[in-house]
């Protein structure tokens, strides 16, 4: 402490509380940049006053963070937000009042940067602080109930966030009233309950209008989002008149620029898009419709100008976080102004003018300016849940490049369109995992110390650990708020670390950051030179009409975009609802777990289902796919059906169905299938060398009952697997650990050593939380600790440090789950690909026992011949079909499993041992007759 001189002390600490004050007034009135100004110095004179580091110079410190956050500079708000954490920590109390408040702001970052795992953990953080207090301040306990509802709101839980407000709204004081009523409000619109949407609005509005002064800019705020809500359902009147008291204010706070100020723009551009024109006339309907969009295009655009964070003019080439004051807002502008481009094009679609291809690529400039961003926003997340939040939030955008890139290569034939597509296709399938394996390469390729690793992988563990230890929790019959709290902090602490661990890895591991950062996607053509000439590549994206339209009516889009080594094609067809029928028809046949009383008309009604998909899904390319390997990228739906029982020709269907003679996809082709095109290549690229050690698990279950979110469980007998491990072992060198052996503790244990993992257990899906889909090991009698419990979850694979180049899931349903907008299947199998290894067999619903069983003893010896993983379990089944009548071919016993990633094989084949040998016996015989002539030779001249 710097007291040397005790009135100095004094002096400069009434000064500094005076500025603490103005840069509190500055910040209120929207001038960030003299706040920072003013914050600085009132740290100077706390420095003197206090010394260069103590708690009480977290108050300057959080002071210019929060302009910075107002400035849309977010790393540097969080490097002042760090430094005010560390001096309040000085003094020793985890719980002070200061850190909550501090916790809350940093959230408040993490939000506007789209992280929002990161953002509702510092949220949580500070209730608990709060929470923690004597006596408790109310108004602090409602700003962070309402953060976390917002979190929930923006991650698109509507029920969970009125579920908070509500029990929480009459706990603040008035201000809380209108931010609750307002958020309130906006959820039930989003659920299109619009009486109560109304009635909070009403309720926002009253109270507002009696808080604020007439010309406050919260005021404005409330008018532009009645107005808003007014416009969607169509009380135009009372929209204008709520947008022009609302424009009154913005006249003297907000005339150039400003959040509220776009805000008001984008409400006048939505009302203009959305106008509906009367006239039966064609040609004054598109003639008015030009009129409407185009004025909602000038409408949005000044909406995106008073975003600017400088005084330039936004440039959408260039456009960049750092450029927006709201990242949120810009990116909502940027997709709204190519929305109606699009929009534009349509109308001229039949007679495709000069407009229409001029407004197609005005909306492939925005889509793509939006996109750049986002990725932008992408590598400062470090969380997978983040990611793939962000992913599902963007989804609409990736999906609207495609069909108007689609829309452009159609009218012009220009490969770059087509390319683009497949670039959009690409960041819509598993995303994270791409991320995750590029984060790997990078940091194998780098100079980072193994000990610093370890220690992220540690942090992933307690994260994990303690994440699963809430799921239990809030499914226990009575829930322990301290103890939810406790872990809660642990998470926290280890996230916050997690954090700082990778921003120190990006500083001093400058050829880290390259390579994780590294524009890393393929090109087609890239993409073309390292494919074999025996490989077609499949990329499909399924759109599906918007639910909350609730447009039935609206047919469905599938685009295909199939890749040869020299060819690429890209098709686009329409879905009806009968074929949209097709495809659950197939799924639901092959899944059916009574499929031992299948009639003849359910088989029937298969095959014409499963021929239409054939004729949607392959047939438009036939003839580009001779003697090929098939690699299949489906997408939503497309996820749980299995290609291999697609239909070529049509049976007879006035005789009985014989499973045994269709004319399966599987009997022409071999099939692969992969997350991503990128994720299959850098997998293939990252191979290692090879022991073929094979490690297999089988539990024995002994009915043993367990409870999973509030429902009851029973692991039967599985019989078979000790039979299809023992056959395995009788093909390859393998280590079996069974019965009470096959634990999970043994797994985490010996798994990062063999190159083949082989489970055969039963698996438990959970649809709502796919994080907590498990795999059941033998079970164990401690609950209490997570890591020795007999459960896998999916967090835990992920945080597994996997060198096997294959997995093998012979358990039930491994390969479906959840399916995420922008990341695709959330399933124990996606774990496993998270994990490092790049290629899994999985199922797609429940194996039956004996049938499994012969397929995987066929499947490992055919790969111990050598051949690659999809021709191996193609060969394996179509052995079991040859050897089964045709009440046992039923799909059902052997169409679940599917081979998925990098599809080379794992043993040296025996045509390669057989040409080496033949290639020895022809030098010996060459050499030989060599010797038997230079022997004849020298003969001759002797004699």
């Amino acid at each position: 402490m710097a007291w040397g001189n005790q009135q100095d002390s004094i002096d400069y600490v009434q000064i500094g509380r005076k500025l603490y004050l103005n840069g509190i007034d500055l910040v209120r009135e929207g001038k960030d940049i003299e706040a920072v100004d003013t914050f600085k110095l009132y740290l100077h004179y706390r420095k003197l006053a206090f010394g260069n580091e103590h708690y009480m110079l977290g108050s300057p410190y959080l002071g210019i963070g929060i302009a910075y956050k107002n400035l849309g500079q977010f790393n540097l708000a969080l490097e002042y937000y760090k430094k005010a954490e560390k001096n309040y920590l000085l003094r020793n109390d985890p719980n002070i009042v200061s850190l909550g408040r501090l916790y809350r702001n940093i959230g408040n970052v993490f939000r506007a940067k789209l992280d929002y795992t990161n953002a509702l953990n510092y949220f949580e953080r500070a209730l608990a602080i709060f929470s923690n207090q004597n006596p408790i301040n109310p108004i602090d306990l409602a700003d962070a109930h309402y953060a976390i509802a917002e979190i929930y709101y923006l991650i698109n839980d509507y029920e969970k966030t009125i579920q908070i407000l509500t029990e929480n709204i009459t706990k603040g004081d008035e201000l809380n009233q209108i931010y609750y009523n307002e958020l309130l409000a906006h959820a039930y619109q989003m659920l299109n309950n619009n009486t109560k949407a109304l009635l909070h609005f009403q309720i926002t509005l009253k109270i507002a209008e009696s808080y604020y002064e007439q010309s406050a800019i919260e005021l404005a705020i409330v008018y532009i989002n009645y107005a808003e809500f007014l416009s969607s359902i169509y009380m135009t009147d009372e929209c204008f008149k709520n947008l022009e008291k609302a424009k009154t204010i913005l006249n003297t706070e907000q005339p150039f620029r400003g959040k509220e100020l776009s805000m008001y723009y984008e409400i006048l551009g939505r009302i203009f898009q959305e106008k509906s024109i009367e006239t039966q006339q064609i040609n004054k309907f598109k003639a008015q419709k030009k009129e409407y969009l185009n004025k909602a295009i000038k409408y949005y655009e000044k909406g995106l100008n008073a975003l600017n964070a400088t005084e330039h003019k936004i440039n959408i080439s260039t456009v960049r976080i750092e450029d927006c004051l709201a990242f949120l807002d810009c990116l909502g502008l940027l997709k709204q102004i190519g929305d109606v481009y699009h929009e534009l094009a349509l109308i001229d679609k039949v007679e495709r003018t000069e407009l229409y291809n001029n407004s197609l690529a005005k909306a492939l400039e925005y889509y793509q300016a939006t996109s750049r961003m986002t990725q932008q926003a992408r590598r400062e997340i470090s969380s997978d849940e983040s990611k793939i939040q962000l992913a599902e939030l963007e989804y609409s955008t990736f999906i609207k490049t495609i069909e108007t890139a689609y829309l452009a290569y159609d009218a012009t034939g220009e490969n770059k369109f087509m390319e683009l597509a497949f670039n959009n296709a690409e960041q819509l399938k598993s995303s994270a995992v791409f991320d995750k394996l590029s984060n790997d390469l990078a940091q194998e390729n780098s100079l980072i110390p193994d000990s610093l690793l370890q220690n992220e992988k540690k942090l992933n563990s307690i994260i994990s650990v303690y994440t699963q230890k809430i799921f239990e929790e809030n499914n226990s019959n009575e829930t322990d708020s301290v103890l939810l709290q406790e872990y809660q902090k642990k998470i926290f602490d280890a996230s916050r670390e997690r954090d700082e661990f990778n921003r120190l890895l990006e500083e001093k591991y400058p050829d880290y950051y390259d390579l994780k950062y590294s524009n890393s996607m393929l090109s087609m053509e890239e993409i073309q030179k390292k494919m074999d000439t025996d490989e077609a590549i499949f990329e499909y994206v399924l759109v599906e009409p918007e639910e909350k339209r609730n447009d039935k009516a609206t047919p469905a889009q599938l685009f295909i975009i199939l890749i040869t080594k020299n060819k690429s094609v890209f098709h686009k067809s329409t879905i009806d609802k009968n074929l949209q029928s097709s495809l659950e028809e197939v799924f639901n046949f092959m899944s059916d777990p009574n499929y031992i009383f299948t009639k003849n008309s359910d088989s029937k009604t298969f095959c014409v289902s499963s021929y239409k998909l054939y004729n949607l899904l392959i047939a438009p390319f036939e003839n580009d796919l001779q003697n090929k390997d098939l690699v299949i990228i489906p997408d939503g739906k497309l996820n749980y059906i299995s290609f291999d029982g697609l239909l070529k020709n049509m049976p007879d269907t006035s005789k009985v169905i014989d499973f045994t003679r269709l004319h399966y996809l599987l009997k022409e082709y071999n099939i692969n299938y992969a997350n991503s095109v990128n994720i299959l290549f850098k997998n293939r690229s990252n191979s290692k060398n090879l022991t073929n050690r094979t490690l297999a698990f089988a539990p024995e279950y002994q009915s043993e009952k367990f409870e999973m979110s509030n429902a009851s469980y029973t692991l039967m007998p599985l019989p078979g697997v000790q039979k299809e491990v023992d056959a395995i072992a009788s093909t390859i060198k393998t280590k079996i650990l069974r019965g009470t052996e096959a634990s999970e503790q043994n797994f985490r244990k010996e798994s990062k050593n063999y190159d083949i993992l082989h489970l055969a257990m039963h698996a438990y899906i959970n649809d709502s939380l796919p994080a907590f889909s498990r795999l059941a090991f033998a079970p164990q009698h401690d609950p209490n600790e997570l890591t020795k419990d007999g459960w896998l979850n999916t967090t835990d694979i992920y945080n597994l440090d996997l060198k096997a180049k294959l997995t093998v899931l012979s358990a039930c349903n491994t390969g479906v789950g959840k399916l995420k907008k922008g990341e695709g299947m959330m399933s124990l199998a996606r774990g496993f690909l998270y994990a490092g290894c790049p290629s899994i067999i999985m199922s797609l619903w429940e194996v039956e026992d004996e049938s499994g069983t012969q397929i995987m003893s066929s499947f490992y010896k055919n790969l111990k011949k050598g051949k690659t993983k999809d021709e191996a379990l193609r060969l394996a089944k179509l052995s079991y079909l040859e050897n089964s009548n045709s009440r046992l071919a039923h799909p059902h016993y052997w169409m679940s499993f599917k081979s998925i990633g990098d599809n080379s094989p794992i043993y040296t084949s025996y045509d390669v041992y057989f040409f080496v040998l033949l290639i020895l016996l022809i030098v010996a015989f060459t050499a030989d007759q060599t010797l038997r002539i230079k022997k004849a030779r020298r003969k001759h001249r002797e004699s």
